[in-house]
């Protein structure tokens, strides 16, 4: 094989795989990160340019690893199979690090916690859990609250769960009148109800939520990144993000 030819199966190998400046390891210049970007105020299109609470955070984190960041929008549900494999180097995107979660995929140390609600319309005669009993709620797929929303809320009412990709999605679904309600983070919720004042917001029994930022099993950013994170909440710049993102919740 001449050179040249060689040259370009090494190439295209390379921009197969990963980039040629390392394994997605996080050994890399640059991190590739995976995102969720339907879930404002953490992470959201704005003008073609992905912005957030969690965007700010991991870009901070980056520089503080002394690398770049490059973020993947991808759906909610795929990306902890990315993880697994090791097709991104970490994912930020208010993942929760449940135990069944942390079997296959490692976990920073946890940067905020949030409160579940229900997101229904304005003119919906729904006010409580039990007001829902035989409804139908929509759920992010691959999500925690798909999780709360078959073994929690199934077990205190009789509910229909429909699981839908993006947020968007659900929201469409609620307006045509699909689901009765959504459930998601009061953050979230927040969010939605600056720009839809045609909708309420319904707090839900249960525990509170928790996120972190979630890498390949035994990544050697793990640890980095929980001193990194100690160091954010110590030196005042987690509360200028909250401060800047999440004013209400």
């Amino acid at each position: 094989m001449k050179f040249s030819k060689l040259m370009g199966v090494i190439l295209a190998a390379c921009t197969l795989f990963t980039a040629c400046d390392g394994k997605k390891d996080g050994s890399g210049k640059t991190l590739t990160v995976g995102v969720s970007a339907d879930y404002a105020p953490f992470e959201f299109f704005h003008n073609g340019e992905i912005i957030g609470f969690d965007i700010d955070l991991m870009t901070e984190v980056a520089k503080r690893l002394g690398k770049d960041v490059k973020f993947k929008d991808m759906s909610f549900d795929a990306i902890l199979g990315s993880l697994s494999t090791q097709r991104i180097d970490a994912a930020i995107s208010s993942i929760t690090p449940t135990p069944e979660r942390r079997k296959t995929i490692d976990f920073s140390k946890e940067y905020i916690q949030s409160n579940r609600v229900m997101l229904c319309k304005g003119t919906s005669s729904i006010n409580s859990v039990s007001d829902l009993a035989e409804g139908t709620v929509g759920v992010q797929s691959g999500s925690t609250h798909e999780t709360y929303a078959n073994k929690v809320l199934n077990k205190d009412v009789h509910v229909t769960v429909k699981s839908l990709t993006r947020v968007p999605d659900l929201l469409q679904a609620m307006e045509i009148g699909n689901v009765s309600c959504l459930v998601m983070d009061n953050a979230e919720a927040n969010a939605i109800l600056k720009s839809q004042a045609n909708l309420k917001s319904i707090s839900l029994p249960g525990e509170v939520n928790s996120s972190a930022i979630a890498f390949p099993k035994n990544s050697p950013l793990t640890p980095q990144v929980d001193k990194i994170l100690e160091e954010i909440e110590a030196d005042g710049t987690m509360a200028k993000l909250k401060e800047k993102w999440l004013p209400a919740s």
